[in-house]
């Protein structure tokens, strides 16, 4: 126990990572440990001693960082990175050698969304284990847990279903590809219950996901801050390789900045050029440049929405459309206002309301509908009847040119298909609110029999103001006839 973890050279370095505070680790530990009883199972190299790249020794060396008391600094840990980089290998190492070297009664567990998932580090475990005569000799295996009958050591697999964790007492968890978990119990349940341990330790390893607000997502979020320096804490540890935002999924540098395998020679070029050639953008940007995409399939090529920015400007004396997409409780509200400007470009404008404790509050909608219809131009309030009929009737009746644009893929598809292509190319401008960015880069592209449309897909972020976005645009563009009706009309 006593080593520096030396400054990561540019090749291999991750795009986040906490900073150093002290220069005494046990990553050596795990390092001579892993060289001395552990093997490579695959591969080319199989059965040679497992040494580690040089990465993952800085890793390791920075991972198991202790404080000036000689305790372990940090108790959570998240480590992004893409696929075949050697993540079920790193964790397996460092689960044995917590079940082995760690304090006596150890508790180590290989937890996941699923079992079948959480079985991937155990099983790499487990092969080590019946390939080492030292090691084989001095525990029991059976199918979910190695028992050390020695030092009362147990190392188990547990999956998704946080109840069972409940009442455990951890030292060593390694958690496998988290952006797959589907709720914080098993996390929390691990975390929390592990208060009675002298250094305790729960290490996810994991890929990026689509869901910011997942735990995953939050925890990278979290982490980015804290290497920043925008948060204060010093017992989170965060390190992720990914490729730049913006960049081209084809840009060979970007795929060694996001691989550190690749960086040092270790992957075949080869089939990184392949998975570009034949995934989708998305997945490419997941899988391989370890980048989180907001949805499974997003629906704009990568900064096209960032390269709208601009002066959004809505003109008071020219004509203006608004899209209200409406929610009850739980969803959002989004308000969008788009002006045709005189150089061909549609100005974007969002006001987004959130719930007040379990209700919009929808006076408050109301107010607002009546101050853009007295301070502007508009030629039209397109809103869905569904949540919003009655607010639109007495609405109508104080003069404001209310027309129902039903949300059904009849008119969504079209709507949403004209402002795809005029924001790609760059015939929107947007003044780059966050808010607004946020919603309009979570929509995810949900194929029906008649075409495209955008939605939510299986991720929980709000996307409200895009879908207003989709119907004030497609009104700006599609006004064959801009005189109200005097009655509430269907735009079809």
């Amino acid at each position: 126990m006593a080593s520096v973890p030396a400054k990561p050279k540019q090749a291999w370095k991750p795009a986040y990572c906490t900073p150093q505070r002290s220069v005494i680790s046990d990553g050596d530990d795990v390092i001579a440990f892993a060289e001395y009883f552990l093997r490579v199972t695959k591969g080319v190299r199989a059965g040679e001693p497992l040494t580690f790249t040089d990465w993952q020794q800085w890793l390791l060396r920075a991972l198991l960082e202790r404080n000036e008391l000689g305790r372990l600094r940090y108790k959570r840990a998240l480590i992004g990175l893409p696929r075949k980089q050697g993540k079920s290998l790193l964790g397996s190492a460092l689960a044995l050698y917590g079940l082995f070297a760690g304090e006596a009664g150890a508790e180590v567990y290989s937890a996941a969304g699923d079992r079948q998932q959480a079985r991937i580090v155990f099983e790499e475990a487990k092969h080590q284990i019946q390939r080492s005569s030292s090691l084989i000799n001095e525990c029991k295996v059976y199918r979910d847990a190695i028992e050390v009958p020695s030092t009362g050591a147990i190392y188990r697999v547990l999956s998704s279903d946080g109840k069972l964790a409940q009442g455990l007492n951890p030292s060593l968890v390694v958690f496998d590809e988290l952006h797959v978990q589907r709720n914080d119990d098993l996390y929390d349940a691990l975390t929390m219950g592990s208060g009675a341990r002298l250094d305790p330790l729960v290490v996810a390893i994991t890929t990026a996901g689509f869901d910011l607000e997942s735990l995953c997502g939050r925890l990278y979020q979290y982490g980015k801050r804290v290497a920043a320096g925008e948060a204060s804490e010093d017992q989170f540890g965060f390190w992720w390789w990914e490729a730049k935002t913006d960049c081209d999924i084809n840009d060979e540098k970007q795929w060694q900045i996001a691989n550190p395998n690749l960086a040092l020679g270790l992957l075949d070029i080869d089939d990184m050029r392949v998975s570009a050639r034949q995934s989708s953008e998305a997945a490419m940007r997941r899988f391989r440049l370890n980048q989180w995409t907001r949805s499974q399939e997003s629906w704009l090529p990568v900064g096209a929405w960032e390269q709208c920015t601009g002066d959004a400007t809505i003109n008071a004396y020219d004509p203006c459309w608004v899209g209200i997409d409406m929610a009850l409780k739980h969803d959002s509200v989004g308000i969008v206002i788009a002006q045709p400007h005189e150089d061909g470009r549609i100005a974007v404008q969002a006001k987004i309301f959130h719930p007040d404790q379990e209700a919009i509050d929808i006076h408050a909608i109301e107010s607002h509908l009546r101050e853009l219809h007295n301070e502007l131009e508009v030629q039209e309030f397109a809103y869905d009847p569904a949540f919003f009929q009655r607010s639109a009737e007495s609405l109508y009746d104080d003069g404001l040119p209310m027309i129902e644009f039903p949300q059904s893929s009849q008119r969504m598809i079209p709507a949403c298909g004209t402002t795809y292509e005029l924001i790609v190319g760059k015939k929107v401008v947007h003044g780059g609110s966050p808010m607004f960015t946020d919603q309009v880069l979570s929509a995810a592209q949900r194929m029906t029999e008649q075409g495209w449309r955008l939605s939510k897909g299986k991720s929980r972020r709000k996307i409200d103001a895009c879908i207003a976005m989709c119907m004030a645009i497609d009104r700006a563009t599609r006004r064959s006839s801009n005189t109200p009706t005097p009655m509430i009309a269907n735009v079809w």
